[in-house]
């Protein structure tokens, strides 16, 4: 039974993601032409997209490169001593990444702002600007996947260490044993920063306005891919960034999967409190990621009830009332957040089964040593390589050409991406728990004559409910805070977001001073539905799930 209903599930996963991508594609294509190189030559025969290649590999680089160096040394300090606290300051500095990405553009902008320290002011401070905030979002991979390497390991193998002449300065002990031991996840977590710096949107969009990267440049023509004879030079740019977009993600997604592999360590491990030793002096590295974490959140919440007029700066609550009442935008705050939770609902209800079916059915095929388990295995992960914003499009261009009057009008539509993004997700996150499980429950469970079903629901289920609640709770967040896809899809309707809702308050022209605290107010009210679901799912998280799923 579970055989038939993986494959059912797999069906269906393919229809949600493949099916409006071939048919976008293939609407493109006729009207562009099949010619490739006619493709890569339109980015550079247009401002809109000159030099936007270069741009996206530099700043997803860079941003990369700065991740790791402020994150590696807190995953250290977080890792290898024990500090009072310690799951909360873990929570802390590992809370950023389920941030909307829009909620930390409008902290980060009110921080570096003309109402904040005003370097905004100084377009040279734009890039970096950029590389901070990508630090800020991303340095929770780095936290995932090398603190519970650290924290776990034997001590007894570095006392051993310090024996041999070797081993008896630190950095001989670095060189010989942390070195190699780290090097895997650290890999794995910079193939994840560069994914997703490559593929930023919101903080593109925002934090540098005089640059475009790929996926700016195919949100911003999108309104106009798939018409025949308006702006048809649209397709050709589309498809060219598409295709640069997907090759360079799937090889880092195929890079980041052997290097998981990579990371199964032979070592002999410890419990966390045994392996870990105090460490005061590390606090002057704690204490300032700590910070780091925070304040763009608290300058969110702050940035809603300051005014910054003429007259200098008031303190009030006005701006909330002016976001709940929808006076600046299309929408008020209280419509949009009933819109994403709707959405968010919808999503749950399909990504997370479908999910879970799909996970059972790997580890089922990996069981029983099928090679079909890899080809599965990587079709879940295909919607990783594909960006948001070209997801977005591809819901478009398929209603196009299905029905573009009927299924236009349809409320659930936006859904659809959010479905299509948070699936793979939830693979990750119940797969990662089932290859966890212990072997010997199984093959019990086997020679006591127990069906595959009964196996579920007597052994699986019951030793899968934290996951499974934290996978529930990640699809929630990942879908109320869904930008790229949401910005093209429900551009052509009137069910806005509320990360949607954020920047357009955000887009309006500044002279009005409370133009800028409403969007804040709004940033803060899916800051918080946001913060809610992270610290019930860290309820359900053990120390020992490495990595960001």
């Amino acid at each position: 039974m579970l055989k038939w209903a993986g494959r059912i599930a797999i069906a269906v996963y393919s229809i949600l993601v493949f099916i409006p991508l071939i048919l976008a594609m293939n609407r493109m294509i006729q009207i562009a032409g099949a010619n490739p190189f006619i493709w890569f030559d339109s980015l550079g025969l247009y401002q809109l997209s000159e030099g936007a290649i270069a741009f996206t590999f530099v700043q997803a680089i860079i941003s990369t490169i700065a991740t790791l160096l402020i994150a590696t040394p807190i995953a250290w300090q977080l890792g290898r001593y024990s500090w009072r606290g310690k799951p909360l300051m873990r929570a802390i500095l590992t809370m950023p990444f389920v941030m909307p990405a829009i909620v930390a553009a409008m902290g980060i902008l009110a921080f570096v702002g003309p109402n904040g320290f005003g370097y905004r002011s100084n377009e040279s401070t734009h890039f970096w600007t950029l590389i901070i905030a990508h630090a800020w979002f991303n340095m929770a991979l780095v936290i995932r996947f090398t603190e519970p390497v650290l924290s776990t390991l034997n001590r007894n193998l570095e006392d051993q260490l310090k024996l041999l002449p070797s081993g008896k300065s630190a950095l001989g002990r670095f060189r010989i044993l942390w070195l190699p031991l780290l090097t895997p996840s650290l890999a794995a977590a910079a193939c994840m920063t560069f994914v997703f710096s490559f593929t930023s949107f919101a903080l593109v969009r925002w934090l540098t306005p005089l640059e475009n990267s790929l996926e700016t440049v195919m949100a911003s023509i999108g309104s106009s891919a798939g018409i025949e004879g308006y702006s048809e030079y649209s397709n050709d740019l589309v498809l060219a960034s598409s295709m640069i977009q997907f090759s360079v993600l799937l090889m880092s997604l195929w890079l980041m999967s052997w290097l998981q592999d990579k990371r199964q360590s032979k070592l002999p491990r410890a419990d966390e409190e045994s392996a870990q030793t105090k460490n005061t002096k590390g606090l002057f590295i704690l204490l300032p990621g700590l910070l780091f974490a925070l304040t763009p959140m608290i300058i969110v919440a702050l940035a809603s009830i300051r005014i910054v007029s003429r007259d200098g700066v008031e303190w009030s609550f006005v701006a909330w009332g002016k976001a709940w009442n929808g006076d600046y935008s299309n929408t008020g705050v209280w419509e949009a957040m009933l819109n994403s939770l709707g959405y968010a609902s919808i999503t749950l209800m399909v990504a997370l089964p479908l999910g879970i079916l799909l996970a059972l059915y790997i580890k089922e095929l990996e069981n029983t040593g099928s090679k079909y388990a890899r080809i599965v295995d990587l079709l879940t992960l295909l919607p990783f390589a594909i960006s948001s914003v070209m997801i977005g499009l591809g819901v478009i261009l398929g209603i196009i050409i299905i029905d573009p009057v009927e299924l236009k009008e349809w409320w659930i539509l936006p859904a659809l991406p959010h479905i299509m993004l948070t699936t793979p997700f939830v693979v990750r996150i119940i797969l990662a728990a089932l290859r966890g499980l212990d072997p010997a429950y199984d093959e019990n469970a086997r020679v006591l004559g127990l069906s595959t079903i009964e196996r579920m629901k007597k052994i699986h289920f019951p030793l899968m409910k934290g996951p499974i609640f934290i996978a529930g709770i990640f699809t929630l967040a990942m879908s109320m805070g869904e930008f790229g896809a949401s910005w093209v899809v429900t551009r052509f309707g009137q069910w806005d977001t509320l990360p949607v809702l954020i920047d357009q308050l955000r887009s309006r022209p500044g002279w009005d001073p409370l133009i800028q605290p409403t969007a804040a107010a709004a940033a803060t009210v899916l800051m918080g539905i946001t913060l809610v679901l992270f610290l019930i799912a860290e309820r359900f998280r053990t120390t020992d799930q490495e990595g960001m799923f």
